[in-house]
C-alpha cells in the first residue's frame, strides 16, 4: 500500500494486502513488517483454527533498485473434530529472498518488480518442514490512477518444496486515500495448483501513516471459493529506519 500526501517519502509496507508493490525499499534503510493473523476454516464437521504471531517481515535495501527480504513466522493449528482437538505450534521455514525494482511508471506502463524467494526446510520446526527447498517467483506491478488512487496486481508461481507441481497465484488491489493520512483497499486473489480447485478470497483494509517511518494497519479477509478459509482478521505495523 502507497501513500502519496508527504514531501519526504514516507513508509510503503507490503502489507496489509496480499499484493506485493513493485517498490524497494530507499538505500541502506531497514524496514520491519509484523502482524497477527487469525483464519477459521470450517469444513464437514470439523474446524480448524490458525494463528500466525507473528509473521514478521524483515527488508533492507541493497541497491537503489534492489532489496533483501526475510520472513519468519510462528504458526499454531489448532483442529477440533468429534470433540477432540489436535493443535501442533512452531515455526515455518525461513524465507530468504529479494525483490529488483526493474522500471518505473511511465504513461501507461506499470512500475514492474520481481520478488523471488527461498523457503528453508533446515531453519523451521519438525511439524512444518518442506522435504524441500521451497521457490517462489512474483511479477509485482502497479499504476498509479490518480494522484489519490493506484492499482496493483501480481502474478506468480509458488512450489511449496514437498511436491514438484506449481502453485500459480495472482492478486488485485485497488487503493484509495481516504483521508490525509489513512488509506483503504479491496482485494481480490487466488491459488491455482496443478492438480487441485483453485482457492480465490477476497480482502478489505486501512492502513494509517502514524509517523513518516511507522504505519499501522488493519484489515479482514472473505472466501469467494468454497475451498478456501471462511474469513480472517489482520492487524500489525511497519517501522523504518533511517526515517
Amino acid at each position: 500500500m502507497n501513500y502519496a500526501f508527504s514531501q519526504v517519502e514516507p513508509i510503503s509496507p507490503d502489507r496489509p494486502d496480499q499484493t506485493e508493490s513493485p517498490y524497494v525499499v530507499p538505500l541502506n534503510s531497514f524496514q520491519f513488517e509484523a502482524g497477527v493473523v487469525y483464519e477459521k476454516t470450517v469444513r464437514d464437521g470439523s474446524t480448524t483454527n490458525n494463528f500466525s504471531y507473528p509473521s514478521v517481515l524483515f527488508r533492507y535495501g541493497l541497491f537503489n533498485n534492489l532489496e533483501l527480504r526475510m520472513e519468519i513466522e510462528n504458526v499454531k493449528e489448532t483442529t477440533e473434530e468429534n470433540g477432540q482437538s489436535l493443535s501442533k505450534t512452531g515455526f515455518n521455514p525461513v524465507s530468504l529472498g529479494f525483490k529488483i525494482n526493474a522500471a518505473e511508471e511511465k504513461g501507461l506502463r506499470p512500475a514492474i518488480g520481481f520478488v523471488v524467494n527461498f523457503s528453508l526446510p533446515n531453519f523451521a520446526s519438525k511439524d512444518f518442514k518442506n522435504d524441500f527447498v521451497g521457490t517462489s517467483i512474483n511479477l509485482a506491478l502497479a499504476n498509479s490512477i490518480t494522484d489519490k488512487f493506484s492499482a496493483g496486481y501480481n502474478l506468480g508461481a509458488s512450489w511449496d518444496g514437498n511436491t514438484p507441481e506449481p502453485t500459480f497465484f495472482y492478486s488485485l488491489s485497488l487503493s484509495h486515500e481516504l483521508l490525509e493520512r489513512v488509506s483503504g483497499f479491496v482485494e481480490v486473489y487466488g491459488f491455482m495448483p496443478e492438480k487441485t480447485r483453485a482457492d480465490h478470497r477476497f480482502d478489505f483494509g486501512l492502513s494509517v501513516l502514524a509517523l513518516n517511518n511507522l504505519a499501522l494497519d488493519a484489515s479482514a479477509g472473505l472466501r469467494l471459493t468454497d475451498n478456501a478459509p471462511d474469513f480472517f482478521i489482520n492487524g500489525g505495523f511497519s517501522f523504518r529506519l533511517p526515517k
